[in-house]
């Protein structure tokens, strides 16, 4: 990594939901094609390391959906997308194999009738996912794990406190997440069993991000959070103000 920047493509579309494969040589994101005022049609595609191409994994429509995971076989991504029905966010699963219409495929695998479902995440052997519920009347949000074969849901933390973006450590024995608790939003993290499936101790701080200086946006959704073996990439923002004195402002 030399520090430069370069763009993916450069067109008229809006691309969101960035995601890189287990092996970093695709990148899954959902391309949106903004139309007239208020009407889009959306696409899950796949970008190439190789070709710098794009290939369609789901036809256009207007179905809201959001890329966050690769399964670790590269086989598989898991997708939050909008009940047309309950007007709720669910997690599905969708088989890349069957580009350029998975959607034929797809499978839900999580759903909550009082809340949204977000951020899901596969551990890194692929026996777990995580994920956040949102119950967006009273902005309560809970982070919550299942075994990604079917299971009963293991509630991570309280809800007490906004909590968002989880991510599991390479090891899996560890849950990333930013946290409006004490305050501020920071990153910190609880200690998982694997065997048991069950979160061990309470949460803990990992960064300390204060006013003045940069901090973590409280605006969730410019937020994303990523690691490796060793290092944290986190969204942060500076924000300043001034008093100014004006003099001779008379009538």
């Amino acid at each position: 990594m030399d520090g430069r920047e370069a763009p993916i493509l450069a067109d008229d579309y809006v691309r969101e939901f960035p995601q890189w494969s287990p092996d970093g040589t695709r990148l899954a994101y959902d391309r949106i094609e903004y139309r007239q005022q208020h009407q889009y049609r959306r696409q899950l595609v796949v970008w190439a390391s190789q070709s710098h191409g794009e290939e369609p994994i789901t036809a256009p429509s207007t179905d809201t959906k959001a890329v966050y995971d690769w399964s670790p076989d590269g086989k598989f991504l898991l997708v939050s997308q909008k009940n047309s029905d309950t007007q709720r966010m669910e997690v599905w699963l969708l088989t890349v194999a069957d580009a350029p219409h998975a959607e034929v495929s797809e499978r839900k695998i999580l759903s909550d009738p009082a809340r949204d479902l977000f951020q899901p995440h596969f551990s890194r052997d692929g026996r777990w996912i995580v994920f956040e519920a949102l119950k967006t009347s009273t902005l309560e949000s809970r982070l919550y794990v299942t075994l990604a074969s079917g299971g009963p849901r293991i509630q991570i933390t309280d809800g007490k406190h906004f909590d968002d973006k989880p991510r599991w450590s390479p090891d899996g024995k560890m849950i990333y997440f930013v946290s409006g608790r004490g305050g501020v939003f920071n990153v910190w993290g609880i200690h998982f069993d694997p065997a048991s499936g069950k979160p061990r101790g309470e949460p803990f701080p990992v960064t300390a991000f204060e006013s003045p200086g940069p901090m973590v946006p409280r605006h969730m959704q410019d937020v994303e959070l990523s690691l490796n073996q060793d290092k944290l990439v986190l969204t942060m923002e500076e924000r300043s103000g001034s008093i100014w004195l004006l003099d001779n402002v008379g009538p």
